[in-house]
């Protein structure tokens, strides 16, 4: 019913629209971004950047429209879009993102 979505973003600019749509619109609870290093093969060469990983907490009925979302403002032509389910024991914490993602915007 809930999950965690992580995509890497080397534009702030783009990561903050992302951040700011999702928020506004209600698709999210939580955003939260982390700095990294990161190294990768694309196109047989080897890679090297500084990102920043967003980790986007909701429901997983909203991932089609998050989707959209982030197509629309990403600048890489393949984005990592990965979801992972989200269990807690804390009800309240479940709760919270029910109640943040419940009456979407458009």
């Amino acid at each position: 019913m809930y999950c965690m979505i992580e995509i890497a973003f080397d534009k702030k600019v783009e990561l903050n629209e992302v951040i700011n749509t999702l928020l506004y619109r209600k698709l999210a609870c939580s955003c939260q971004v982390i700095e990294a290093n990161n190294t990768w093969n694309w196109i047989g060469e080897r890679e090297n950047s500084k990102e920043y990983l967003l980790h986007i907490k909701t429901k997983k009925d909203l991932l089609d429209e998050i989707y959209q979302v982030v197509k629309r403002i990403h600048s890489y032509s393949v984005f990592e879009f990965a979801v992972y389910d989200l269990y807690s024991p804390c009800k309240e914490y479940l709760d919270w993102i029910e109640e943040e993602t419940c009456s979407v915007i458009k």
